[in-house]
């Protein structure tokens, strides 16, 4: 808790915010003191009491306190002080040192002048007083000071502020706003946004959505807060209310937004709004926002977008990211007219991840009496016809670079010279990126032996011309100039931060930086580099959780820059640093992906060493399982998996061991199937079976095992159930018992697809009775998944119950979201609507965090059939606009005919006959799979009788052919025999 007097000392307070976060704790400051002194009074101690540390810091004036509202008559600041001493907290005192006083407009006189005195002396008989002289003196103490109390997690960085009452601004996140730095220019923006609450019957100002879209770097969280606080007030009128909330905070999510934002707009108590079912919530919510006149601003709403529902988003650089989501709206402000185009496919990662969120800012943009204003990376497609306008009720301002003026404001800020002649060519070769003008503009302002004589700086770089490259070389032209002049702390501290695989913590770093013999002799050293290197603007702090990153353009230039000898000595020092560090020893105890941030850092850093076999140990003892039974993190294993790789998957990992060379291509497999692509998956487990084939029984069962579930899920259903029996075969002679289960339940789920009911179920209830008495996988999510196949909705979601019990038990979070599904089906199936909505939305949205496209899929599909069963053929649709692509693309033939089913008969009910049979023909095409007796069956008995009842003749198919297939080997699937507990080989199973 920082305790001081903020109209004597608003430098120093700034100094002493940053000194904190730096740390790692959470400041609690007075400037979110509400208004009047009875008030104030309460909240400051309330503080105190939330505080594990007090730090006071104390000039001239105090908050003294006097009469009625504070019968002791003390100040504020002592009344902190001596309830942090009831409360035997730490307690760090600052205080001005009186040969350097401070200026300022008020002195304290008379009784509070004494009062002041008294409250010093009883101060500075603590010992841990500190005296300053400047705010940077100030800054020096206070990071000394901490770092000696510092620990993990001192303290968590998300604060939701208590919910005020109207007209009092409900600022949920208050410390959002200190990522942001202090507004140059953008007054054109600010005149846009003004005039749209002052102006709200102009047709251009007629929106009540204004989304303020643009690339990091560019200040659209620093615009909005700060037309939010200092003119919306002023022009916005009437207005019964304002609202902040930030969506990058750890719990800040959609539905917490709209659960207190309800409890404030309508002045009643959280606790009884959480009481109220969610949809009616909204519903309440919506029809508050109808009524009355408040102002909300949604800060970061990408963050609650597909794309960025990705682990890995912060690591793709912003172009790419417009590219891959076509992130582009017709007739925005902000960009041309030719920004019109196709948004089929690519657009969907601009969806919501949870579609009620979609849906609810739909609505949002109808209300009347209120405004919305949203800061995001990425424009929401839920906001956005099909043509790419914006929604009607909506509109778009897309931020570009700064205006020429302003481009020179902040060049100036630096103190820099420059004609404006020459200046302007320059930052429009940057597209006046305000973080490549302020790191030239920083390092000009250090040049030696002429500090901040622009011409003088070019005459020393002749070889500086960024003017005739494209804008993308242009930029990293500019930036590898504007590094230069970094010293050897600086540039090292640099270096270090880009050879991160992950942000690096302040804790990794000051272990990495501190000490003897390395860049930095202490905390407050490697404080002023951190801050150099901010100002500069070349490292990015996340605040809230003490992390430094570097934009994609820093970091390639920086790297690109290093020649083998240096990034060979920081992945060196690196490496004994992660080394020494304690990994998570159970997969079961990890809860996100940063738990394994050692584990990656440490693996990335053998990979940078040339160490690859190294690095596959690593890999297969604290990632792997974590990776896939835990996280289901897909992508990232693909991701880490392909640096084994180094001339790319089509040859083999860069490994001695031909077991781990088989090892790692399963594995990479695992992660392609999982994550959409089972068809190409199919082709690595293949190579995986080469290889298991020469070492043994056990690991050829499990590539092969593997091997079948990709196929089944791309509709090659003969080779499927062919791979799982080959597989049962080689378990069968080894007697792995383990091993023999798992090829069980995929060779039972290959037999179910197909509609051989019996066989399915033998197979499943033998390899169920293995998993209880081994350490085996129990298969309950596809017990289910056959009991809902044949229509026994009621055992289906027995067996989903138990599936979800028992991987919650296990913590194997992909396989929870599998069950999860289940019984959301098996709820849809018993017509129980509102359980199958709650399910099938959480499997939906865990699905897209991890990108699970093979959960994902049929999740659509079931919501839209819920939604057809409810009267809303619109949302059906829409749900199934969200299929077709990543059907197609993966191939998964089952999936995409059962939801061409759904269309079927959604066509069917709108009385669309011709649209109706033509989804039915391709369903039944999708499902016709290598021909029955391998065909799909359930999908293709529900085309064919959606054609039967629709009077249309089923489509002519080519008939199953044998001969185009190796014999199916034979195996007996339930031998009388006697098993006992058996060993794996050590691979990885997908179930």
């Amino acid at each position: 808790m920082i305790s001081s007097t903020a109209l004597d000392l608003p430098e120093h307070r700034k100094e002493i915010l940053d000194a904190c976060l730096r740390q790692g704790m959470l400041p609690l400051m007075m400037e979110h003191l509400p208004a009047g002194d009875a008030e104030a009074i309460e909240t400051s101690l309330r503080m105190v009491d939330d505080a594990d540390i007090y730090v006071g810091v104390f000039a001239h004036r105090y908050g003294y306190v006097p009469g009625a509202n504070n019968p002791r008559d003390i100040s504020i600041t002592e009344m902190e002080y001596d309830h942090a001493v009831e409360r035997k907290i730490p307690r760090l005192i600052f205080l001005i040192d009186k040969a350097h006083p401070i200026t300022i407009d008020v002195v304290e006189q008379g009784e509070g002048a004494v009062k002041l005195g008294d409250l010093k002396s009883r101060l500075e008989t603590e010992k841990v007083v500190n005296y300053f002289n400047s705010p940077t003196d100030l800054r020096a103490h206070v990071i000394n000071s901490l770092s000696k109390l510092r620990q993990p997690d001192l303290n968590t960085f998300h604060y939701v502020s208590d919910i005020p009452a109207p007209p009092e601004p409900f600022i949920a996140h208050p410390y959002t706003l200190l990522q942001t730095h202090r507004l140059v220019g953008r007054q054109p923006e600010l005149n846009l946004l003004t005039d749209w609450v002052a102006r709200p019957d102009s047709p251009v100002y007629r929106a009540h959505i204004l989304n303020v879209v643009a690339i990091g770097g560019l200040g659209k969280s620093a615009l909005t807060w700060k037309w939010f606080n200092d003119i919306a007030p002023q022009e916005m009128r009437p207005l019964a209310g304002r609202l902040w909330w930030s969506f990058y905070e750890s719990d800040a999510t959609f539905e917490n937004f709209v659960t207190r934002a309800l409890a404030y707009v309508t002045r009643r108590p959280l606790a009884e709004v959480q009481q109220t079912p969610a949809p009616e919530r909204e519903s309440q919510l919506l029809n508050a926002l109808d009524h009355e006149p408040f102002l909300l601003v949604l800060d970061g709403l990408e963050r609650i977008l597909i794309a960025y529902a990705r682990m890995d988003a912060a690591h793709l650089s912003d172009d790419d990211y417009d590219r891959q989501t076509a992130n582009y709206v017709a007739n925005a402000h902000g960009l041309p007219p030719s920004a019109a185009q196709s948004f089929i496919g690519e657009h969907r990662l601009r969806k919501t991840a949870d579609p009620r969120a979609g849906s609810f800012l739909r609505k949002l943009a109808n209300v009347r009496a209120s405004r919305i204003l949203v800061s995001t990376r990425l424009y929401p497609a839920e906001l956005q016809t099909i043509t790419g306008e914006p929604l009607p009720g909506c509109s778009a301002h897309f931020l570009q670079g700064l205006a020429d003026d302003n481009a020179l404001e902040l060049w100036r800020a630096f103190g820099v010279t420059g004609a404006r002649d020459k200046l302007l060519p320059l930052f429009n070769s940057v597209g006046n990126h305000p973080l490549l003008i302020q790191a030239l503009a920083s390092e000009v302002s250090r040049y030696r032996p002429a500090p901040s004589d622009f011409d003088k700086w070019r005459s020393g770089h002749l070889d500086f011309d960024p003017f005739s490259l494209p804008l993308i070389q242009a930029k990293s032209h500019v930036l590898e100039y504007a590094l230069r002049g970094l010293d050897d702390r600086a540039r090292q501290t640099l270096q270090v931060i880009a050879a991160f695989r992950m942000p690096a913590r302040y804790d990794t770093l000051a272990a990495l930086l501190i000490g003897e013999g390395k860049a930095c002799a202490n905390e407050h050293k490697l404080d002023k580099v951190l801050t150099e290197l901010e100002d500069r603007g070349v490292v990015g702090w996340d605040r809230r959780a003490n992390r430094y990153d570097l934009h994609p353009i820093v970091r390639g230039v920086v790297w690109s820059g290093l020649g083998d000898d240096i990034r060979r000595g920081v992945y060196t020092s690196m490496h004994a640093h992660f080394e020494a560090l304690p990994k998570i020893s159970d997969w079961r105890e990890v809860n996100d992906f940063e738990d394994l941030t050692p584990a990656i850092e440490l693996y990335n850093t053998l990979i940078g060493l040339g160490r690859y076999d190294d690095a596959f140990v690593i890999f297969k003892d604290w990632l792997s399982e974590a990776t896939l039974y835990r996280l289901s993190a897909n992508l990232q294993r693909i991701e880490l998996l392909n640096m084994l790789f180094p001339e790319g998957s089509e040859q083999l990992p860069r490994l001695i061991d031909l077991g781990n060379q088989g090892y790692t291509l399963n594995t990479l497999a695992l992660g392609y199937t999982l994550s959409g692509q089972p068809r190409y998956a199919a082709s690595l487990y293949r190579r995986a079976c080469i290889i298991a084939s020469e070492i043994s029984n056990s690991e050829l069962s499990i590539a092969l095992s593997n091997l079948s579930d990709a196929l089944r899920l791309s509709g090659a259903l003969y080779e499927s159930e062919a791979a799982a029996r080959r597989a049962l075969t080689f378990a069968q002679l080894k007697r792995n018992y383990e091993t023999e289960g798992a090829c069980l339940y995929w060779l039972g789920l290959s037999l179910g697809a197909r509609g051989r009911i019996v066989e399915s179920e033998i197979a499943l209830n033998r390899s169920l009775k293995m998993a209880l008495t081994s350490s085996g996988y129990e298969p309950y999510d596809y017990c289910a998944m056959l009991a809902f196949w044949i229509g026994a909705f009621g055992p289906a979601k027995a067996w989903a119950d138990k599936a979800l019990a028992y991987c919650q038990q296990q913590r194997l979070g992909r396989n929870e979201i599998q069950a999860s599904r289940l019984q959301g089906e098996s709820a849809l199936g018993l017509n129980d609507l509102a359980t199958a909505d709650e399910r099938l939305h959480y499997t939906l949205i865990r699905a897209r965090t991890v990108s699970f496209v093979e959960e994902e899929l049929p999740s659509l599909a079931a919501l839209a059939e819920l939604q057809r069963r409810q009267g809303d053929l619109k949302a059906a649709r829409e749900f199934l606009d969200d299929v077709w692509d990543a059907a197609e693309r993966g191939p998964y033939p089952l999936v995409h005919a059962d939801a061409c089913n759904v269309l079927a008969q959604i066509e069917r009910d709108a009385g669309n006959v011709a649209e109706a049979v033509e989804a039915a023909g391709r369903a039944y095409r999708l499902a016709w799979c290598d021909g029955p007796p391998f065909a799909y069956h359930w999908g293709l008995e529900k085309a064919r009788r959606h054609l039967r009842e629709l009077g249309a003749g089923e489509p002519e198919m080519p008939p199953f052919d044998a001969l185009k297939f190796e014999p199916m080997p034979e195996v007996e699937i339930d031998p009388e025999d006697e098993f006992h507990v058996g060993k794996s080989g050590g691979g990885e199973v997908g179930g």
